[in-house]
């Protein structure tokens, strides 16, 4: 792992961040490629020399860890900041980002990539508890596996709390995200994580990439800490409705096991391979295609995105709530007599003309009718607003439940492959409701926010 000389690295995204900092994407012009820079939270003052130790303790052990499925380091980026300096973690930018991702913008993963994840990241969890030492992973879950250029797993973010020092003697079992952490965790306070410990968030994990939601969404942290202790998980009953798909029974067993209340009844990950590979094996003719399709869907999604940057949220366009109804009721005015343009087209037709117009929106200082967004804009932004919310599933079964969707309406939603087609879908749908019953339209919109 070498060390990057300052200003190495250029055009720098930021693409998220968490607990340890910052992620951006750029180009290392020593690398001569596209990386992914963690800038460490708090790696300036007087914890650098206690921070460049563990990133050196780190170093001898991750240059073991050459795995097709873990994502390697590939080296330290420092910043000068004035008299101090800031330092990174240099890894290979992977375009897909995480399983958390793939499961947000694609509504039916094929079962074929779904055995290839489940394989590979068990694949992956073996080869770093076979290291010596093993690693331990302590935080394995769907945003921690990313996914390459071919869709391969890469698991990321081992060890990264002991480098940071968010773990510490004094509290080492909870180090974590609470839903994937093991009962016994949670219960002791002197727990020191364990292969084990990964195996039950590999058991939690199955169930995220066959249902496609979080665990335990909307439950008080509290409340999740007693019950996980008490014996409950997430219902493994919501896999019964795939029980026709090959080998879904087999995994959801494999999940049970894994996490079983009783740490010495879970299998090691050697064993949960042995399971994944003949799992894995009978979709093994249909993952080139599956990999493909979803390759074109997530490209499909990334050039939307790039085209609608713009567009931003109602927030982003300075529109608060009442400004957004508002303007909806004014849409509607514009748009009476038009022949139901609106509906003949979808919400995003003609796209990069509302872009432009777009940015430069912003609510109106007065009511001249040329200040007065079209309906096709307004439910842009509902789309857009929509989508940040990560949560379409709950949406779509609201509009449903509140008599917003026509049956032809519902069956048209249920034959989309991406969540952009469904944001623009359901703006379609609201935007005709309205027209029919406006106050049903209204309560529905102020559910949203």
């Amino acid at each position: 792992m070498q060390l990057l000389p300052p200003g190495d690295v250029e055009g720098l995204q930021m693409v998220g961040s968490g607990g340890f900092g910052v992620v951006y994407r750029g180009w290392s012009k020593q690398l001569n490629m596209e990386i992914a820079l963690k800038m460490i939270q708090g790696s300036h003052g007087s914890n650098v020399k206690k921070l460049m130790k563990d990133l050196n303790k780190e170093r001898n052990v991750m240059q073991k860890a050459s795995n097709p499925h873990v994502l390697r380091l590939l080296g330290v980026y420092e910043k000068p900041e004035g008299n101090l300096t800031e330092y990174g973690l240099i890894m290979e930018y992977m375009p897909y980002g995480s399983l958390r991702s793939l499961f947000d913008n694609i509504t039916d993963v094929p079962w074929a990539l779904r055995f290839q994840i489940l394989h590979q990241v068990a694949l992956g969890m073996n080869y770093l508890h076979t290291l010596n030492p093993p690693i331990i992973h302590r935080d394995l879950k769907p945003c921690n596996v990313l996914l390459s250029k071919h869709l391969d797993v890469q698991i990321t973010d081992f060890g990264l709390s002991k480098i940071v020092g968010a773990t510490t003697s004094v509290t080492p079992s909870f180090a974590g995200t609470l839903s994937y952490m093991a009962p016994e965790a949670l219960n002791d306070i002197n727990y020191y994580p364990t292969k084990s410990y990964d195996v039950y968030s590999y058991g939690i994990l199955t169930w995220t990439v066959f249902s496609s939601e979080e665990p335990y969404l909307g439950v008080p942290a509290a409340v999740i800490q007693r019950c996980v202790s008490e014996g409950q998980r997430p219902r493994a009953s919501d896999l019964d409705q795939y029980g026709h798909v090959s080998k879904v029974p087999e995994a959801k067993e494999l999940m049970i096991r894994c996490w079983n209340q009783d740490p010495g009844n879970r299998p090691s990950f050697h064993d949960c391979s042995k399971v994944t590979a003949e799992m894995f094996k009978a979709y093994q003719d249909e993952v080139n295609e599956a990999v493909r399709r979803v390759q074109d869907l997530l490209d499909e999604i990334s050039c939307q995105d790039q085209s609608s940057e713009t567009s931003g949220s109602l927030e982003n366009c300075g529109l608060s709530m009442s400004d957004f109804i508002r303007d909806f009721r004014n849409a509607l005015q514009v748009d009476k007599g038009q022949e139901e343009t609106c509906l003949a087209n979808e919400v995003t037709k003609d796209e990069e003309h509302e872009n432009d117009h777009m940015a430069n929106a912003g609510p109106s200082e007065d009511d001249n009718d040329d200040d007065i967004p079209t309906a096709d804009f307004v439910m842009n932004n509902l789309a857009t607003v929509i989508k940040s919310s990560g949560d379409y599933k709950k949406i779509m079964n609201n509009l449903d439940t509140d008599g917003i969707l026509s049956k032809a309406q519902q069956e048209q939603i249920n034959g989309t492959e991406t969540l952009k087609d469904l944001g623009n879908k359901a703006g379609k749908a609201l935007l005709t409701k309205y027209k029919e019953d406006p106050g049903s339209v209204i309560s529905f919109v102020k559910k949203l926010f």
